[in-house]
């Protein structure tokens, strides 16, 4: 993983951002277009990181670095959301789990961090059992919570919680 880049946006759209299939879990479509995913790359990429208040990493394929997927978090004073995304072909591998530990590993020993949250649709069981797997956990239902846009339905989602003991 490393700070998203500006040329990362041609995988990223061919692999997971420009996916329908990708899509089906998140609060957005499908881009529309790789100036899209290069839009939220200038948004959330290097340049937020000297401000410290978004972060988007972008989840590399060791054989190549070509970017496969995307790990967001938003700050606020000191609590933080994280998101994250891999291009289907990637699913089932580990990798979500491996960025989420390295990032959970840059909260708990190099950040002033004291909580990260994020919520998950119930039934995206894999997500789920990421979201455990780096040290969150389930702390309440949330009820009609996610508009998922690729598929056009509300559905109900499970807030997760890490807190800095």
């Amino acid at each position: 993983m490393r700070a998203g880049r500006r040329e990362d946006a041609q995988s990223l759209f061919t692999e997971y951002t420009g996916r329908s299939d990708a899509a089906r879990y998140l609060q957005r479509g499908a881009h529309s277009s790789q100036a899209r995913t290069e839009a939220v790359i200038e948004t959330w990429g290097e340049a937020n990181w000297l401000r410290g208040d978004r972060f988007v990493w972008s989840i590399l394929r060791r054989s190549d670095e070509k970017a496969i997927g995307l790990f967001l978090m938003f700050i606020d004073g000191n609590s933080a959301e994280i998101h994250y995304g891999l291009g289907p072909a990637f699913w089932g591998q580990g990798l979500a789990t491996e960025a989420g530990v390295a990032v959970m590993d840059w909260v708990m020993h190099l950040s002033g961090l004291t909580e990260i949250s994020t919520c998950c649709a119930t039934d995206h069981i894999a997500s789920l059992r990421v979201l455990e797997k780096i040290g969150l956990r389930r702390v309440r239902l949330l009820p009609d919570e996610l508009l998922l846009t690729s598929i056009g339905i509300r559905t109900d989602a499970w807030l997760y919680r890490w807190k800095r003991s």
